[in-house]
């Protein structure tokens, strides 16, 4: 382990920020999910909502194809408003209250006027001169035909920024014109209503708009029937609202159907609408198509697209991907020193799910990563050190060490993200530790009940990260002195009986995974040489239990567990002293049988990930003994003598049996 340490003057800073936030406390976005169609009304401070760089990306894809999209344009009456020879006047029909026998062409051709009078005089259109009117043309917006409702969406969206969605006259309009578009859903065709949809896309209201979703559900009746790039347009809307609206399966087919006919940017737009979603892609060959198409482009593919195929890759991919995914690392390899540091990091994650580590990449990366880390976010912090501990990376050069000490000590400077993303910083946190680095300053930091409750509100049992941290200082740090914050009795206890996985049993109404019942067997073949055993949590923080025997090497046999052994999901990490109570002598060793499952290991790669080898490591800090045995040798054994025997030999290694 390596402790690095931070400066005063940047822990300083960040302990202020600790009482400030336990002064006054900010509720996790997690904590409470509001609906999503008020999302933008709660938190969005500005009417141009926030549209980030994907989002952007992918509309511009829409926009610059040959392809008939549906595109609403935003500059079809900016010449001419740019071209006016001096600022316009305001039309009597928009100061006067004589507004009630005006026809609705009369009050459209006046509020064409207002917009490029605000346009032109950067006026906000909530400026209380334009209360009566506004009030007025909502109230006759029924009566506009749908190319000047249109025109009004586009005039509306070209007017100056307000400050906020919820703005006087603003709101009204924009909640009037939404209310009329789904008036017309019904007879309105599919392009038609793209046209719209792209409409308030360009409002930055589309994720608040009941227009858009009610518009995407009409269209997803119609899936089978779609043109690719109709499917496509309807696809960016989805990832727009980030939630399925279609019946994604009908998508995928028809997807699996065209994907030949769509450059690889519009499969770009299409994987970001899939992930986005949170919708795998399932069909093989679409997978398959997917893996070639993106090895076939991989020297002209920009950022944007790649990265958006790699998350539905990573996303969809199962193990028998896995040779495909190694295939298509060995051609991106060499476009690690072109891409951006963003597409870097998706690379080093791509095999993370299935443990798949691609060493050349990954060691190309981190390179790139120690270079220029200090423009990393906070998030991609903590996403590369959630790599290297998954993978147990250990690079020739050290690079990967270099690498965690400059995070540790970047961390200190990261103030504002870590009020903005404070289970990031925890989660981070805890990846150091398991590559080897820890800083005690910090870890108090974390496990501070002000810092906890500003992550996690009340809901402290969502902080798997917190129950390792407080496991790591209580086992890794105990000899060394740490005097700092841990978690109180009560939330362990919590923590314990929410986190920690079951105890698996025979003839229950759970079913068992291939590991739930390999631990069993190990249990049921152990009572036939040597009894009593336990299946138990020594570790809370881990999910698995592991087969507990206590020995006495002097008398050599087993010995039963304390009648004080703190009973299951406690929340307590079991030392020697709690499993035998009274009988704890230097002649009794406890051993715990540990299952390797398939999850626990890199793929083809000698080295466990890093969770498990601090596993392996707690366990001989508590002065137990472990005794792994890998899932893959246990299930070549085919009688019970032959498990029997291979359970023997393993125990001989670890006691005197």
């Amino acid at each position: 382990m390596f402790s690095v340490p931070l400066t005063r003057g940047s822990f300083g800073k960040l302990r202020a920020i600790y009482q400030l936030a336990a002064a006054t406390p900010l509720r996790s976005s997690a904590s409470v999910r509001p609906p999503v169609a008020y999302f933008h009304l709660s938190h969005a401070n500005a009417a141009k909502l926030f549209m980030d760089k994907e989002n952007k990306h992918a509309h511009d894809v829409l926009e610059q194809s040959l392809k008939p999209y549906k595109i609403f344009r935003l500059d079809v009456n900016a010449t001419a408003i740019d071209n006016l020879p001096e600022p316009p006047e305001l039309p009597a029909l928009v100061l006067t209250l004589k507004t009630a026998d005006a026809t609705i062409d009369e009050l459209f051709g006046a509020f064409t006027a207002l917009t490029q009078y605000c346009i032109h005089t950067n006026t906000r259109i909530s400026d209380e001169r334009f209360t009566e009117f506004c009030q007025h043309f909502c109230d006759q917006s029924h009566q506009l035909s749908d190319e000047q409702l249109l025109a009004t969406l586009r005039q509306l969206a070209q007017l100056p920024e307000e400050v906020s969605v919820r703005e006087p006259n603003y709101m009204q309009l924009w909640n009037n014109l939404d209310v009329e578009c789904c008036r017309r859903i019904e007879r309105w065709s599919s392009d038609e209503l793209l046209l719209a949809c792209d409409a308030w896309y360009a409002l930055n209201l589309a994720r608040v708009s009941e227009f858009v979703w009610e518009a995407l559900r009409k269209l997803g009746r119609k899936i089978r029937r779609m043109q690719p790039e109709q499917m496509v347009q309807a696809m960016f809307y989805c990832n727009i609202l980030r939630r399925a609206v279609f019946e994604m399966f009908e998508f995928e087919v028809n997807l699996a159907r065209c994907a030949d006919t769509m450059s690889l940017q519009e499969l770009g737009v299409m994987s970001m609408g899939f992930f986005k979603t949170k919708t795998p892609i399932r069909n093989p060959k679409l997978l398959d198509h997917l893996y070639t198409r993106l090895m076939s482009e991989t020297q002209t593919v920009d950022d944007i697209t790649l990265v958006a195929i790699l998350k539905v890759l990573r996303y969809s991919s199962k193990l028998p991907q896995v040779s495909q995914m190694m295939q298509l690392m060995d051609v991106l390899q060499a476009q690690v020193a072109r891409i951006s540091l963003m597409s870097c990091l998706h690379l080093a994650l791509f095999g993370v799910e299935l443990q798949c580590c691609h060493d050349g990449v990954l060691e190309l990366v981190l390179q790139r990563f120690n270079a220029e880390i200090e423009h990393a976010r906070l998030k991609d912090m903590e996403r590369i050190c959630l790599a290297i501990s998954v993978f147990n990376y250990r690079s020739p050069n050290g690079v990967e060490q270099e690498l965690c000490a400059k995070i540790l000590a970047l961390l200190g400077t990261k103030l504002d993200d870590i009020m903005k993303y404070p289970r990031c910083f925890a989660a981070c946190v805890h990846y150091l530790t398991l590559c080897g680095y820890y800083n005690e300053e910090m870890l108090t930091s974390v496990l501070d009940k002000r810092f906890i409750d500003h992550a996690y509100g009340k809901n402290i049992t969502l902080g798997r990260e917190i129950f390792s941290l407080d496991s790591f200082v209580k086992i890794n740090l105990k000899e060394s002195g740490y005097a700092g914050n841990q978690l109180p009795e009560k939330s362990r206890r919590s923590m314990g009986k929410v986190l920690t996985q079951y105890i698996p049993e025979r003839n229950t109404k759970f079913r068992l995974n291939h590991t739930d019942r390999i631990l069993l067997e190990i249990k049921e073949t152990c009572e036939r040489i040597l009894r009593p055993n336990t299946l138990k949590h020594i570790l809370p923080h881990f999910q698995r239990p592991d087969v507990i025997i206590c020995y006495d090497n002097k008398n050599r046999q087993a010995l039963s567990l304390a009648s004080s052994c703190p009973e299951d999901y406690s929340g307590d990490i079991l030392t020697r002293t709690l499993l035998l109570g009274d009988s704890d002598s230097p002649e009794v060793d406890t051993v715990a049988i540990v299952i390797v499952g398939w999850n626990n290991m890199v793929k083809e790669k000698q080295r466990f990930t890093g969770l498990f080898e601090m596993k392996l490591k707690q366990l001989r800090l508590l002065g137990h003994k472990p005794v792994p045995i890998y899932w893959h040798e246990w299930r070549a054994l085919e009688t019970p003598i032959d498990r029997q025997q291979f359970l023997r030999r393993k125990l001989a290694n670890a006691i005197n049996y």
